[in-house]
């Protein structure tokens, strides 16, 4: 079970269920980009990389004391 949460509460899988969608629906709102495959993919490109980079971190903030 805790395995489970750490998962579902893990940086790589925010990334992926909140700030994927955000991304992909700010560009389609913001009318940069057109709704489809397209809008999709470059939210992937955004939201993948910084949930990588947090999950190996350990933190989604940059500067550490």
């Amino acid at each position: 079970m805790e395995l489970l949460f750490k998962t579902l509460l893990s940086p790589l899988a925010w990334a992926v269920g909140f700030l994927w969608p955000l991304f992909s629906q700010s560009l389609i709102a913001l009318e940069y980009l057109p709704s489809g495959w397209i809008a999709i993919a470059v939210g992937a490109a955004i939201a993948i990389p910084l949930g990588i980079a947090a999950q190996f971190r350990g933190s989604w903030i940059w500067i550490k004391p």
